[in-house]
């Protein structure tokens, strides 16, 4: 076991979190624990797991329901596309593999909604297979760690290729799923974006980075730009357009059939709302429409919506 993987264990013996997801072995619920995970407060998904998993217990269950009520039961945690994504792969594993979630990185690559990180992770917390699971905070850790560089966001190709072997060389042997919680508990706690706690780290003695970071940090802690997402004004204060495309679903799936007009429609979506931005608002329907989350048809002054069965 190298230096930096014993020293991160030690860490999190003492500091692991106590989440519901890691008192379980049965992949299915941890692959629902990383659908729901992916750009959402973990407090959140904490409040949704075990719903979710007692309204849909087994793949096959999952695979089974209506895509209206995999949606309604996404309820509360936002990127309702994943709530999708996530039926589709129960569909996918039910009909190629007879509900068996492989266990190879590269299977799950093939699933519907698993990437290079989501296969790592299924493949580490579900198999304890040593499939290096690479997201913002693992590059965060290791960068600053074994560069002294403050990297969040992805690297060019070739680095990202020499990042992934090198987080694979420190995975302990049958110790991955641990040596990943421990990862994403220290980046949580400890090795966090914007103030890491170096002085008191335990691992600070090793690290290149927390050496000059108390000296020079306005020159070492990288701030990873945020991307310009397209939006609108509610209020006086920009909102982006995936808000409202959240409110729209949220109001689908309790007025699903419901006729009613726009402008109250509009009012409920948008709480300035006027009825010159209609077609600003029949686009983010059509948008979700043909993400396939809800169909929705206007007559006249009017609109019906419904979640897509």
């Amino acid at each position: 076991m190298s230096e930096f993987s014993q020293h991160l264990l030690q860490w999190y013996s003492s500091n692991k979190r106590d989440l519901p997801w890691r008192k379980t072995t049965d992949p299915y619920h941890i692959v629902v624990s990383e659908f729901m995970l992916q750009q959402t407060q973990v407090s959140r998904v904490i409040e949704k797991y075990h719903e979710f998993l007692t309204q849909f217990p087994t793949i096959h269950s999952l695979a089974a329901a209506s895509s209206a009520d995999v949606i309604k039961a996404w309820s509360g945690l936002g990127y309702n596309r994943r709530a999708l994504l996530l039926h589709r792969f129960a569909q996918e594993v039910v009909t190629q593999y007879n509900g068996i979630i492989p266990r190879s990185a590269v299977e799950l690559r093939l699933l519907p909604g698993v990437g290079a990180y989501m296969a790592g992770s299924i493949a580490s917390f579900a198999f304890n297979l040593s499939e290096p699971a690479v997201d913002v905070n693992v590059r965060r850790i290791f960068s600053r760690y074994f560069t002294g560089k403050d990297q969040g966001a992805p690297l060019g190709k070739r680095e990202e290729e020499r990042l992934f072997l090198l987080v694979k060389d420190h995975i302990p042997q049958n110790r991955s799923a641990d040596f990943h919680n421990a990862l994403m508990d220290f980046a949580s706690v400890v090795c966090t974006r914007d103030a890491p706690k170096c002085s008191s780290c335990s691992m600070r003695s090793f690290c290149v980075f927390a050496s000059f970071y108390e000296t020079e940090k306005e020159k070492v802690l990288y701030v990873m730009e945020k991307k310009k997402e397209k939006g609108v004004y509610e209020n006086g204060k920009f909102v982006p357009n995936r808000i409202f495309r959240g409110r729209i679903v949220e109001f689908a799936r309790k007025n699903e059939s419901c006729r009613i007009s726009l402008a109250v429609f509009g009012k409920t979506i948008k709480s300035d709302f006027s009825i010159s931005e209609k077609e600003w608002l029949i686009m983010l329907c059509d948008a979700l429409q043909k993400d396939h989350l809800l169909t929705f048809t206007v007559d006249g002054v009017f609109i019906i919506l419904q979640l897509f069965q």
